[in-house]
């Protein structure tokens, strides 16, 4: 791996810009920025933890119950997960470059752009979720519609490409099942499984449209355009990698929830009485009383282990555009490390 300090062109962190990484240099590049700017990332992860947790929670509570109530808490919760996807993009591009932000400049950017971070994501996360429902229905459909635990862990792995963190959560799936799948009438469960190849197709092509429009100030019909030439004659390299981080996220999450449950075990928390029940409520197969300790621990362990994880996949993400942004069209680096400012 090349030694920032053999060559010049470094930026003030040490890290090289302008000369193209490799796979490797990329991975070790994501986890050096998320460590040693730790607490810029945390500023961002905590306005999405406490706003999205919060807000939803008050409209949960004070709302009164109507048809579209948990349409809009999912919305709520959409906006603060977008607006910190967009400020962890800026902050990356930033110190990356040479450049220096705080956290809350980054969320500012980025909420000054939210509807064009919303239309931009928006078909990503569409296009991203079709193998995943593509997936289930046709391991569901095998077997018959009985969900057990084995059952569970083949589609949970079959879907670890299709899981990428930095996709805020729409809950595509359910609009999917709701306007596309009809009950009755089985052939249309397999219009996902047929979509499958041209949907994966466009996870590659758009996958960096909103970083363009944030980055670069532009509409979001350039910033399409934008990923799609950053992305031609690269499709591979760029599907290798959304599955290196969608991978790499997912078991880091996983390692980190079988950690606290094992504590919870050895400390013997109520609820939690055997080496077994990590494994059960990873499956998803372990029925728990909802007022134990150990529930309320598991839980929000769950979601602040999601929050932590949740940069790694962005920050890939950015990295990799700036790097085919370098390799294709060199002389634009330069302004991109004076956008985010």
């Amino acid at each position: 791996m090349r030694n920032p300090t053999d060559t010049a062109q470094v930026n003030n962190n040490g890290i090289p810009t302008r000369q193209p990484m490799g796979f490797g240099e990329i991975l070790d590049t994501i986890f050096s920025l998320y460590r040693k700017y730790f607490l810029l990332f945390l500023g961002i992860i905590a306005f999405v933890f406490c706003g999205r947790n919060l807000v939803r929670y008050l409209l949960g509570r004070f709302l009164p119950s109507f048809f579209l109530k948990s349409d809009i808490m999912e919305f709520v919760g959409i906006s603060f997960a977008l607006i910190g996807m967009g400020g962890i993009i800026v902050v990356t591009a930033a110190i990356h470059l040479g450049g220096h932000i705080t956290s809350r400049d980054a969320l500012k950017q980025a909420g000054q752009r939210f509807w064009y971070i919303l239309a931009c994501n928006f078909p990503w996360s569409l296009v991203s979720e079709i193998p995943r429902t593509a997936i289930i229905f046709l391991i569901l459909s095998v077997v018959e519609y009985e969900l057990t635990p084995t059952l569970f862990v083949s589609i949970w792995l079959v879907s670890i490409p299709f899981t990428a963190s930095f996709s805020a959560h729409w809950g595509i799936s359910r609009l999917i099942i709701t306007f596309v799948i009809r009950p009755g009438l089985t052939w249309t469960q397999y219009i996902p499984l047929v979509l499958s190849p041209l949907s994966i197709y466009f996870v590659v092509r758009w996958a960096f449209a909103t970083a363009a429009v944030l980055l670069e100030g532009t509409s979001i019909r350039h910033a399409f355009k934008k990923s799609n030439e950053l992305t031609r004659g690269s499709w591979w390299y760029v599907w290798g990698m959304l599955i290196s981080f969608s991978v790499i996220s997912f078991a880091i999450q996983r390692i980190l929830q079988i950690t606290v449950l094992s504590i919870l075990v050895l400390m013997k928390v109520e609820g939690v009485t055997a080496s077994d029940d990590i494994f059960k409520w990873i499956l998803r197969d372990f029925t728990m009383d909802t007022d134990t300790l150990s529930f309320a621990i598991m839980i929000w362990s769950d979601r602040i282990i999601y929050a932590l994880i949740f940069p790694i996949g962005i920050i890939g993400v950015t990295l990799v555009y700036l790097d085919l942004q370098m390799r294709k069209e060199g002389s634009d680096i330069q302004a991109l490390a004076t956008t985010p400012a």
